[in-house]
């Protein structure tokens, strides 16, 4: 049996841990214990709100972190999103996190290290500076993580790309959680973009399945895994299928710049070649068992 510490709960990929681990997901993995390092303790156990049976959360900045908990499993999510980081001292602050978990982690033999970074290291001629010292960030990280692994330290690297869950935070830049908020709303589907858009979305039942695969299988030549689902969609018939699933109508622009193109989706041939994944939910039912779990925890 195993003990998976994850440093940074409180974002998506920390609550559907947490989620999947409550619905009994992590049992064919033999994780017994689940430690969460968190700076806001309280607002997981908010947004929860079920038995923490087997799961332990406690307060701390991974910054200034003096030990980490003993587990076989760690996975450092302790970035937000691209839209929280917005300059350099911000930037000075997550790399100073890294860090500091390097120092802990360096002559650690014992556990298998993931790194969550994101597909946004991929991008080119990035001209928004927030989304430049975002990807400034992820990059300096990858590096550090890559270090570790030259001290023999068994570690991974998941880029992940877009996904949808439960919880998925419905307020920030993304379309998918705006397209569902406007759902909820007396508001039409309101699609902002004036261009051609592609994105895919990986449900988080997959993505928790897939990252603790990439964990187990970390070792001393860290590798790197794209993480998502390969099935695009233009983002104004994501728009069409969640207003149909609410009965809405839809807005979009007028003009629209079909020259322009914006593709946001992952090759995934290799971790399904090397960890035998696969997509078990079509997006069609992961935004359905979204939307429906939302409902639950709005009534």
């Amino acid at each position: 049996m195993k003990n998976l510490t994850i440093i940074g709960g409180s974002g998506f990929i920390g609550k559907s841990f947490i989620d999947a681990f409550q619905k009994g997901n992590l049992k064919k993995f033999k994780i017994k214990k689940i430690n969460i390092l968190s700076r806001n303790p309280q607002k997981i156990r908010k947004e929860i709100g079920k038995s923490f049976k087997g799961i332990k959360i406690f307060k701390g900045d991974i910054s200034n972190l003096k030990k980490l908990p003993k587990s076989e499993l760690i996975i450092y999510a302790s970035e937000p999103a691209n839209i929280q980081i917005y300059s350099k001292k911000i930037v000075t602050k997550y790399n100073n996190a890294i860090k500091n978990f390097y120092e802990l982690s360096k002559k650690n033999k014992y556990s298998k290290i993931l790194y969550i970074s994101s597909g946004s290291v991929y991008g080119k001629n990035i001209k928004k500076k927030k989304y430049k010292y975002y990807n400034d960030v992820k990059k300096f990280s990858e590096n550090i993580i890559k270090k570790l692994s030259k001290r023999s330290v068994k570690t991974s690297i998941a880029r992940c790309f877009s996904f949808v869950g439960p919880y998925l935070p419905l307020t920030s830049n993304y379309a998918i959680g705006n397209f569902i908020l406007d759902g909820f709303s007396k508001k039409k589907i309101n699609v902002k973009a004036n261009s051609k858009v592609y994105r895919s979305y990986l449900f988080s039942d997959d993505l928790i399945n897939w990252l603790v695969k990439i964990n187990l299988n970390s070792n001393k030549s860290c590798p790197v895994y794209n993480v998502g689902s390969n099935k695009k969609i233009e983002i104004r018939d994501l728009a069409k299928m969640i207003g149909n699933i609410f009965s809405k109508e839809i807005k979009t622009k007028k003009n629209i710049n079909n020259k322009k193109i914006d593709l946001y989706v992952p090759n995934i041939n290799k971790i399904k070649k090397k960890l035998n994944v696969e997509i078990t939910y079509n997006l069609k039912e992961a935004i359905i068992s979204t939307i429906t779990r939302l409902n639950e925890k709005i009534n």
